[in-house]
């Protein structure tokens, strides 16, 4: 088996330009200027006193990436971004950006990359999303590098502006539909020398919530169809007729102040892809919340990581050889009617 092969480089995927976080043309997750400190064990889990962003926060599988700021170009495609606790991205507050990747349009954005200064720095990849609503400024982004044996450091990351609220005649249940744009690292073996391979995703993202039930919190679930998957080049490798197969986003807490998932060791935000057979294959964790004054929008980001499904065309059916594994981050925003 072959796994498509892929370049080192940086992306991001946009759709609009438009930032998060109450305008300010930032969407700080901590607090200070943008630098290359790697935090990765704060103590506890840093985002506990976040109100209006989130960010997937494991430093034992070095998801550590805290802060998106994205700055609009004069036309489409033309902004840039910078991403804030990545060791060796040739980022900081000294200077550094991502920019688009030359000649790459994917269904839901362009493709954006860093540029390393030397050897001493690491390419990265990244997708990114940002509000298609007038008003609302919800911004998601995804992160990710092939420089390292394993999957590498990375992360995924949600902000909207202050002020999200529902309307005030509220309906039991809300229906949202938007994009979805990730990224995955592929690997079938960790031998030094071993090249991991970057893939970009696309599709489309559905999400319900229910404000009457649980009784002390809403309830809040949804799906990513429609999948598809593409190289760096923006040239699409998905089966024919068949895309990837789908990442479940079950049922969790949405907590009716906050307006944000409420996971605990009993209810957590969980993801799954599954096998033709429906068996579980890949596995993870996701986080949304309501952005917009009149809850316009349910922005939020996932993670799925494991062997990966018969039904992805980078399956390897031959049980002699290594599975092929992989972890896949992405960001999705939706609309209600």
């Amino acid at each position: 088996m072959s796994i498509n092969t892929a370049v080192k480089a940086f992306g991001i995927l946009s759709i609009t330009a438009m930032v998060a976080c109450g305008g300010s043309g930032s969407n700080p997750v901590t607090g200070g200027d943008s630098d290359d400190d790697v935090v990765t064990d704060p103590g506890t889990d840093p985002n506990a006193s976040l109100t209006n962003a989130a960010f997937l926060f494991d430093p034992s599988k070095n998801l550590v990436a805290n802060r998106f700021d994205f700055t609009p170009g004069a036309t489409p495609g033309t902004g840039t971004i910078t991403i804030n606790n990545l060791p060796f991205d040739g980022v900081s507050s000294e200077g550094g950006a991502y920019t688009p990747r030359p000649g790459v349009v994917l269904p839901n954005g362009e493709v954006y990359q860093n540029t390393p200064n030397s050897s001493a720095e690491d390419q990265y990849y990244a997708v990114v999303l940002t509000s298609p609503t007038t008003g609302t400024g919800a911004l998601v982004g995804a992160v990710a590098t092939n420089a390292y044996r394993g999957s590498g450091y990375g992360g995924a990351y949600a902000s909207r502006p202050e002020g999200a609220k529902l309307p005030p005649t509220q309906a039991a249940t809300y229906q949202y539909t938007g994009t979805y744009n990730g990224i995955r690292v592929l690997r079938q073996q960790e031998d030094i020398g071993a090249t991991n391979a970057i893939q970009l995703t696309t599709g489309k993202a559905e999400i319900n919530i229910d404000l009457q039930d649980f009784d002390l919190t809403g309830a809040i679930r949804g799906q990513i169809i429609d999948r598809r998957l593409f190289d760096l080049d923006g040239n699409e490798i998905s089966v024919a007729g068949r895309g990837l197969g789908r990442i479940g986003l079950v049922i969790t807490n949405l907590n009716p102040d906050t307006l944000m998932t409420e996971s605990d060791s009993t209810n957590p935000g969980t993801t799954n892809t599954r096998n033709l057979d429906n068996s579980f294959a890949q596995t993870g964790t996701w986080n949304g919340m309501v952005s917009g004054p009149n809850g316009e929008e349910v922005a939020g980001f996932l993670v799925v990581e494991g062997q990966l499904s018969d039904f992805d065309p980078n399956y390897d059916s031959d049980t002699t050889r290594d599975p092929v594994t992989g972890r896949e981050t992405g960001g999705f925003i939706t609309s209600r009617p």
